[in-house]
């Protein structure tokens, strides 16, 4: 059981359906290799309009030799008072060395979370965890993931009611990855 209480078996879990996979996706718009700053692939003007407040408020820390790159958003002048997420990218080879592809660990990470939903016409595949407020967006040989910043444990925020969903899959839309 995680701390989130996401898990759930994977009994029933259709391992016979592909639907989720994105028939018309071709080809990486950048390739794994090209990676080498996330940080180029989020604006700070535009998670500033998402969350409403100004860009000052706004940090993206990451450096030009990383996949993984971390989003604040400052929501009081405190300055260890912010909304934390990330968007990274890490390798996922399409095809495993057991035999299996990754549309069967995509069936089975889907199948062991409650709170996860298949969002349709993005990349090879694309799987939003609404508990972890986190967007998977499947490519070739590589996954991003996209973690909407927030905060579980903030009530202030928790009251605001934000729609991390929308605010992961604008930011995902934005990305020259997917246009």
């Amino acid at each position: 059981m995680s701390c989130f209480g996401d898990k759930k078996t994977a009994i029933g879990t259709d391992f016979n359906d592909t639907s989720f996979v994105n028939k018309s996706f071709k080809n990486n718009k950048v390739n794994f290799s090209n990676l080498n700053n996330s940080c180029q692939f989020v604006s700070k003007n535009q998670i500033a309009k998402l969350y409403n407040v100004t860009e000052d408020k706004v940090q993206i820390i990451g450096n030009e030799l990383s996949k993984s790159c971390t989003i604040r958003v400052l929501i009081s002048d405190n300055n260890f008072d912010f909304l934390t997420g990330a968007i990274s990218f890490y390798k996922t080879p399409d095809k495993l060395d057991d035999g299996s592809t990754w549309v069967d660990s995509w069936q089975l990470k889907k199948g062991l979370s409650k709170s996860s939903v298949w969002i349709k016409n993005m990349g090879k595949a694309a799987l939003y965890n609404a508990k972890k407020r986190t967007l998977f967006i499947k490519f070739n040989n590589y996954t991003m993931e996209l973690i909407a910043p927030g905060s579980d444990f903030n009530q202030i925020e928790k009251a605001k009611k934000r729609d991390y969903k929308t605010i992961a899959l604008t930011l995902a839309k934005n990305t020259p990855l997917l246009n």
